[in-house]
């Protein structure tokens, strides 16, 4: 999205209605937010395999992502977000341990159990 050329016209030809709806995309000035939109409009389905190189974490990265620019489809937040848990179940499983630990961990710094007289 970072190109110095972005096509806007092509005169007087007939021109699709889905490259109409590009062109229409191609004004905005948020050029970030004009490539995710297409890359929204182009694919139902983001393939997360390629991020999996680097376990989970990249998983925090797409799911702002997502938030930001996917507001509205939250069935593509879940697929992503599943996509992660199905293909790597134990790193999720060892990441959702830690976080129990560490809350119980915190729980009794701040809030010792009672003692009883």
């Amino acid at each position: 999205y970072n190109s110095n050329h972005t096509l806007q016209d092509l005169g007087n030809y007939r021109i699709p209605e889905d490259v109409r709806l590009n062109f229409d995309l191609n004004q905005g000035k948020d050029k970030s937010g004009v490539a995710a939109s297409k890359i929204l409009q182009a694919h139902r389905h983001l393939d997360m395999r390629p991020l999996f190189g680097r376990e989970l974490g990249l998983l925090p990265y797409v799911v702002a992502w997502l938030e930001h620019f996917a507001e509205s489809r939250s069935d593509l937040k879940l697929s992503s977000i599943f996509e992660f848990v199905r293909a790597m179940p134990m790193k999720v499983a060892e990441g959702m341990t830690k976080l129990a630990l560490e809350a119980l961990r915190s729980a009794r710094v701040c809030c010792p159990p009672p003692t009883f007289v």
